[in-house]
């Protein structure tokens, strides 16, 4: 299975890429792809008519994966740009892009105690307006995120590798109930 994965964050400690490649380890049967984001231009009408090549890239990741795990902190109780301006790229043409029937799943994380749930709903908000199929489970949010980690970003919370690893293990199974 090619998975997509899209993260809300690019700084050298972000806690949504240790987390996606924690995803890869428990699950490396699968392939990956993780763009950079942050090299994107912003989205623009003017240049949607002739597409920069890494936007170009973008689509096909999109077309050619099976289904795209977002991974995102909560940034003002809402979605961080770098992902939305990703998601705005690929979600055209409206209503029937490549995002449309595309298997979404989505992991917030935050220090709060609320894990970047407000996030979550956004982006639900978000993928059901390109119509893609949603991921239909409990919200997948980490609190309390720094503890997770240890100096090398590696995950040491045993809970939350349980979490992460059911979550993704009933995501694959989403995507194959939809394939079959």
């Amino acid at each position: 299975m090619k998975l997509l994965l899209l993260s809300g964050s690019f700084h050298s400690k972000s806690r949504s890429i240790a987390i996606l490649k924690a995803l890869k380890g428990y699950f490396p049967e699968h392939q990956y792809i993780l763009p950079e984001l942050n090299s994107l231009p912003f989205y623009c009408e003017d240049l949607a008519k002739d597409k920069p090549e890494n936007i170009l890239q973008l689509i096909e990741d999109v077309e050619t994966s099976d289904g795209i795990i977002v991974c995102s902190p909560e940034y003002n109780h809402s979605v961080p740009a770098v992902v939305k301006n990703a998601i705005d790229w690929v979600s055209r043409p409206a209503f029937n892009s490549c995002l449309k029937g595309k298997p979404v799943t989505i992991i917030t994380q935050a220090n709060s105690p609320v894990g970047g749930a407000r996030a979550q709903a956004h982006f639900k908000l978000v993928f059901d307006s390109t119509i893609s199929a949603i991921h239909p489970v409990h919200e997948m949010t980490i609190t309390g995120v720094d503890s997770v980690f240890n100096a090398e970003f590696e995950i040491v919370d045993a809970t939350v590798e349980e979490r992460l690893k059911r979550h993704m293990t009933s995501f694959v199974e989403f995507i194959d109930d939809r394939n079959s």
